[in-house]
């Protein structure tokens, strides 16, 4: 199993709530409509300036959003599913044959989106290949081994087990971040910080065992 960063390009929309009214766009899953020309989006949307009508409105206006369907959760937050054409690096994604899992999806500070994916070994070389195939442009920020050795506590490696087995890292996403730190009654903030020590004592682990190898 493989652990893959890169950055890709945000499709019109997505650019454009970044650059126009400074919101934050992740990505929690993704799924082909209709005949496939077409992807829904599941997304959850950090606002800037603007409130969700606000935002509804400007996405209604994007030559190349079919349909907008936001719920407020909060003044600055909202979850919806945004149907959307020309998606080329999704499409891409959603086509590749590798089994793959996608950890997360979301806009950086450039506006482009930053991608973290599982996937098996050779799904790496078969992702790029159908990136460049369609024409995304991208730039691999990371590709290393998932390893069993690392070092993990009791409570990182349960808690990596209810979000496998909730299935956060699955594609596209049965539950939210949020909603499993519901499930397994810790706060949003408590279960992100375990999740981020948990990747980087198995990200350390490997370049530490990298090093001796040396």
């Amino acid at each position: 199993m493989m652990q893959l960063r890169f950055q890709a390009g945000a499709d019109d929309w997505v650019k454009g709530l970044c650059l126009d009214l400074s919101a934050r766009v992740k990505i929690l899953g993704l799924k082909f409509i209709g005949k496939g020309h077409e992807v829904a989006h599941f997304v959850e949307i950090t606002m800037g300036r603007e409130n969700a009508e606000e935002v509804r409105s400007w996405l209604g206006k994007s030559v190349s959003v079919v349909s907008v369907e936001l719920t407020e959760l909060s003044k600055d937050h909202a979850m919806g599913v945004v149907v959307a054409r020309g998606c080329r690096a999704c499409s891409s994604i959603i086509g590749s044959n590798s089994t793959m899992f996608v950890s997360s999806a979301s806009t950086e500070n450039d506006c482009a989106v930053g991608y973290k994916v599982f996937l098996n070994n050779d799904g790496v070389p078969s992702l790029l290949t159908h990136l460049s195939d369609e024409g995304v442009g991208y730039k691999v920020t990371e590709i290393s081994p998932v390893v069993q050795d690392a070092t993990l506590t009791t409570r990182q490696l349960n808690v990596l087990k209810s979000a496998m087995e909730m299935g956060l890292y699955d594609f596209p996403r049965r539950i939210t971040q949020d909603d499993l730190a519901v499930k397994i009654g810790i706060k949003p903030s408590t279960l992100n910080e375990i999740l981020r020590r948990a990747e980087k004592n198995i990200l350390g682990s490997y370049l530490g065992s990298r090093a001796e190898a040396k």
